[in-house]
């Protein structure tokens, strides 16, 4: 028995090796062949996508898994993102460029996990809403220091760095991340984790030290929104102190939440779903289309919820009806006999019904769309109401 556990652990780490391997290799392939005949605007959303997803996802250890709440994660963004660029601008120009690069985020990511840990070690051992304003203050401080140094721009920003991000570098760090951070939350040290997030005290009484598993999450966590901003620096050539304010470490909760806080793919969907909807709104058309899709999954989740508590029959028909009717005249009527003045005020709109999504979806499912579990055919029937009961547990009632 004590035998076969190592070798089983190997295989275990031989066949992960082996998938990076063949992920790498694909997303080469597609990123050398395909993806340069993609129109430049998708091209850059595709990969502000996988940013966002490296984000969500390593934000949702300290958030989701860990049960910390952490406001600063643009800060460890920002570090990443101007440590990376300098180094790549500055220090290793004469290195080809897949090299300056990932030397480039490895520098990035250390100097997140640095910072990370700075404000970890006298920070942690609070709690909830104090250590929310403890991390959203470090972010202030980040981004303070930032617009104060001459080498990288000060507050007009840093210019001319090289754009080495691709579609394979962008990927293949989204495809590393969630790999690393599910092989970690599936260890002994993830379930240390959950246990910290489930209850503290209790977790304490059975010897774990909560504050170094706390530090941890943090680290890494951190050392990941590195890479992230240096993939985003070396994307658009272009580092900006406002990229890395409070909104947009908001922006990251939001994705963690509407996810599910402990899903990890659920994190991923949530991040890749708010970018592209929020890429999607910026036309009137997106605009009806996102209304229409989302008059139907709150119908949907209704008719669900009604179902489940049995008030589907007769008059209660008509009553479900009403609301998703009546909401999709009013979207048709104002975009065939308002479209003009849509165009006008598209801008406004979008953020109210990208508003409305997140308002919606929340009211709806207030887990997120995930809860704690993870996406799955099971899942996804768990999720949209499906009976679980299976054949023979059928025949065992009867």
């Amino acid at each position: 028995m004590s035998s076969s556990a190592p070798s089983s652990s190997r295989f275990s780490w031989l066949s992960q090796i082996a998938l990076c391997l063949a992920v790498f290799a694909a997303l080469w392939f597609f990123g050398q062949t395909i993806f340069p005949r993609i129109d430049d605007y998708v091209a850059y959303t595709v990969n502000s996508v996988g940013i966002v997803i490296i984000l969500a996802v390593s934000l949702n250890l300290i958030n989701g898994i860990t049960g910390q709440f952490s406001l600063g994660h643009a800060g460890f963004m920002g570090i990443g993102a101007y440590v990376c660029a300098y180094f790549t601008k500055e220090i290793g120009a004469q290195i080809i460029d897949p090299v300056n690069l990932l030397i480039g985020l490895v520098c990035g990511a250390l100097s997140a996990g640095i910072a990370g840990l700075l404000v970890g070690i006298p920070s942690l051992r609070l709690r909830g809403d104090y250590l929310a304003i403890v991390t959203l203050g470090f972010n202030l401080i980040i981004i303070s220091i930032i617009q104060n140094l001459k080498i990288v721009g000060d507050a007009s920003g840093y210019v001319g760095i090289p754009k080495l991000t691709t579609f394979a570098w962008v990927f293949g760090m989204v495809f590393l991340c969630i790999l690393s951070i599910r092989n970690l939350a599936m260890s002994g040290l993830g379930r240390a984790m959950r246990a910290v997030r489930d209850d503290e005290i209790a977790a304490e009484a059975a010897g774990i030290n909560t504050t170094q598993i706390k530090i941890l999450a943090f680290v890494f966590s951190a050392m990941w929104a590195g890479v992230a901003g240096g993939l985003q620096a070396n994307l658009i050539q272009y580092a900006n102190p406002g990229d890395f304010e409070f909104l947009k470490s908001v922006e990251i909760v939001v994705a963690v939440v509407l996810g599910g806080l402990g899903s990890i793919t659920g994190s991923a969907l949530a991040a890749a779903g708010l970018k592209i909807s929020e890429e999607i709104l910026r036309s009137v058309q997106g605009v009806l289309w996102m209304s229409l899709g989302l008059i139907a999954l709150a119908a949907f989740w209704s008719f669900q919820a009604r179902r489940a508590a049995g008030k589907f029959a007769g008059l209660e028909i008509v009553k479900w009806l009403a609301a998703p009717l009546f909401s999709l005249a009013i979207v048709l009527g104002l975009y065939f006999f308002a479209g003009g003045l849509l165009e006008e005020r598209k801008g406004s709109l979008r953020y109210i019904l990208y508003a409305l999504i997140l308002i919606v979806v929340m009211l709806l499912r207030p887990q997120g769309i995930l809860g704690r579990s993870e996406w799955s055919m099971n899942g996804l029937k768990r999720i949209f109401g499906r009976n679980q009961i299976t054949k023979t547990k059928v025949r065992a009632l009867d």
